[in-house]
């Protein structure tokens, strides 16, 4: 258990923050679908992304180098039949991506997880996969890991997926490739598009049309390029700036991608100061962002805003706690099946150090602003509800005291020493 206090200084820093945890997942898993190198600079090294690279090297890709800054990876040809069970720790991306990878791998692949993700919802991609395109894969009876593929020749066709979701869209379009014919994606609001960039990029056919996304049986190419800043790590940091008077943090490098944005459009709706400054647009645009100032006004975030920022949304119930007046967040019913049940946690949380928290199937309704006091609280295995209460503490009345803070390992291994190295800083 660790245990955090109260920061009462002011400061002005930069961060670095680890490459971009979804790009770092794309770029790994479509090595196996690529011809030639697939070089990553900048990559997020951390327990999620070593799952992806696990399976790969089940499929037989081999790792050319790897250091901390730079991963080069070349395909297989043919991609191999998996010797065992590819185990995908605590990894979603890993598990749902994969399956979508293994549709086209001749042979028989299980893929299995940790306790925390063999709970998580998994017959929502394999349904689109097997009653869509035809891919032979099935779950346990109750829908969940683990997961069997019989890889071979499937079909195409038009795919409807009743959820929105990033990873089951990506999933379908990565089975499309070995299809007969193309597949096309609908999804009920826009999510993160980082899979038919890379796609795009890497010389595959695909088409974007508002939120019908097309996919053609076609050959990539390996591609070289930097992982810019996860937008999901620096919102921690941001956070933190908005909390506290005489806060200012700079993160540079940091994607500007208009699906991962959509908590500093938050913080901006809320009376922080958010500055913008691009620096490149290779593989997505990227730059620097500052964020200052206090957040003064009440926000209500809806279904449409969701997909942009739910990895975030329980940072902007902690802002919604110093906020004036009442917050409502709604439409986020996906947080309940994430690592841990996070519209849950983020409530018990929050509720113990204090904050006026209505728990609601869909997200939370939060009353501020509040005078925050220690507890001791329970991150419930989940990295970013460690990170969450970590946070939190800098304006807590009181030793905050945090039972699980070692789950940050899975995404963001360095967080707690970038946070000791800030506490440290004085004017």
């Amino acid at each position: 258990m660790m245990e955090l206090s109260r920061w009462e200084h002011e400061f002005a820093v930069e961060v670095e923050v680890p490459g971009d945890k979804s790009l770092t997942h794309r770029g790994i898993l479509m090595s196996a679908l690529a011809h030639g190198d697939m070089e990553l600079t900048g990559w997020l090294d951390a327990g999620d992304t070593r799952s992806s690279l696990c399976l790969v090297k089940a499929l037989g890709v081999e790792i050319r180098e790897e250091t901390p800054d730079r991963l080069v990876l070349r395909h297989a040809r043919p991609l191999r039949e998996p010797q065992d069970i590819i185990d995908c720790g605590n990894s979603g991306t890993t598990m749902r991506l994969g399956a979508g990878v293994l549709a086209g791998v001749a042979g028989l692949s299980v893929l299995t997880g940790d306790a925390s993700l063999r709970r998580r919802p998994m017959a929502r991609v394999a349904e689109p996969l097997r009653d869509g395109l035809g891919v032979q894969i099935w779950t346990k009876r109750d829908g969940r890991a683990p997961i069997v593929v019989r890889g071979g020749p499937h079909s195409g066709g038009r795919v409807e997926l009743p959820v929105a979701s990033a990873q089951v869209k990506s999933a379908v379009l990565l089975a499309g490739l070995s299809a007969q014919e193309a597949v096309s994606v609908v999804e009920p609001q826009a999510t993160r598009d980082h899979t038919e960039r890379l796609l795009a990029a890497m010389g595959g056919s695909v088409e974007v049309q508002g939120r019908i996304i097309t996919v053609r049986p076609s050959h990539l190419t390996g591609l070289s390029f930097h992982v810019p800043g996860d937008p999901s790590s620096a919102a921690f940091w941001f956070a933190l700036a908005a909390l506290g008077t005489g806060r200012r943090v700079t993160v540079r490098s940091l994607l500007f991608n208009p699906t991962r944005v959509g908590f500093l459009r938050a913080m901006e709706a809320m009376g922080c100061r958010v500055e913008w400054s691009e620096t490149g647009r290779i593989p997505e645009s990227h730059g620097a962002v500052t964020v200052s100032g206090r957040p003064h006004r009440a926000v209500v975030i809806g279904p449409d805003q969701v997909p942009s920022m739910i990895d975030e949304l329980p940072l902007a119930a902690l802002l919604a706690t110093q906020a004036p007046g009442q917050s409502v967040m709604a439409g986020a019913e996906e947080l309940r099946v994430k690592e841990c049940d996070r519209i849950q946690v983020t409530a018990a949380i929050l509720r113990a150090m204090g904050a006026a928290v209505e728990e609601r199937p869909d997200g939370w309704v939060i009353e501020g602003p509040t005078m925050l006091h220690g507890a001791d609280v329970d991150a419930a295995g989940d990295h970013r509800m460690a990170m969450l209460a970590a946070i939190a503490a800098t304006i807590a009345e009181g030793p905050t005291r945090i039972r699980g803070h070692e789950s940050v390992a899975i995404s963001y291994p360095a967080f707690f020493e970038g946070y000791q190295r800030v506490a440290r800083i004085r004017p």
